[in-house]
Order: structure tokens, then sequence, then C-alpha cells
């Protein structure tokens, strides 16, 4: 009887929902690699504080790795921004950035999803607990597609 309670237990935790999706697994990963990003660059028209009128809160600010700051701030650079490169968003409800709402990322990831530039999307709650959609999200792409490379300015 005890073994049948235990392969039983067994069963229902291996089948249990707290399972992560590949997705969520890799957001994780990369809530990691993000650690320290607000030391990372800024371009200029994503430097400090901005207003938005987008989903990630009226107010925002903008961090990119070396990767993606070295593209953007190559004048004869165009196109698709190169693998590796990652940018972290955080939302505010307050203009001097008191209280961050959420942090999303896009991450470039070679062969990801090419139909969308190859870039992932997570979402997380202040803290690094995952906050929303994360992955292939079409909220997220067919928000930014009219953005160079799915990147938007502060005025779009």
């Amino acid at each position: 009887m005890k073994k049948g309670f235990i392969l039983m237990c067994l069963f229902i935790y291996a089948c249990s929902s707290d399972e992560l999706s590949e997705d969520q697994e890799r957001a994780n990963e990369i809530w990691d690699e993000i650690n320290g990003y607000q030391s990372w660059g800024q371009i200029s028209e994503f430097s400090g504080i901005q207003p938005s009128n987008n989903a990630h809160g009226s107010y925002v600010q903008v961090w990119i790795n070396e990767i993606a700051e070295s593209f953007l701030s190559d004048s004869s650079s165009s196109g698709q921004l190169p693998n590796g490169s990652l940018i972290v968003k955080e939302g505010y409800s307050d203009s001097n950035g008191s209280d961050v709402s959420k942090i999303t990322i896009m991450k470039k990831i070679e062969g990801y999803d090419p139909n969308n530039n190859d870039w992932f999307w997570a979402n997380y709650n202040p803290g690094g607990d995952l906050g929303g959609k994360n992955g292939r999200e079409a909220s997220c792409f067919n928000c930014h597609a009219s953005g160079q490379d799915y990147i938007l300015s502060t005025s779009q």
C-alpha cells in the first residue's frame, strides 16, 4: 500500500502544472543573464526615464547590452541587430521611476523565431518572477513591427 501511495505521489508530481515550459526556462536563464542591467548603456533617445504611451507603463527606461550598444552606436550599422543583443525595459507608473510595474526584455537568439527576426520576449515582476507571457509573443512583435528590427523609439 505504501509503495502504491508513493508511486501515485510521484506520478502526480511529475504531471503537475509546476513544470516550466522551454520558454519559461529560457526566460529564467535570461533573468540571471541581465543581472546588473542598470549599469548597461543607454542610447541617447532611450536615456533616462521617458514618457510612454504603450503597454509597458506610463513611463519607461531602457538599457542595452554591449552587443546592442555597439551596433546601435555605429552610424554605419543598418538592418537587424546581431544575435545576443539584449534590451531591458522597466515600466513605471510615475515619472521619477520609484514604482517599477514590470520589466520586459527582448533578446535576439539565432534560429529562435526566424519569422520575427529571432526575438525572444519575456516579462518579469520587479523581483524577477515571470510576470506574463514569454517567448514568441504575437502581442509583442505585432506592436513592435513598425520599428527597425522591432526596435521602437520613444516616440512610437
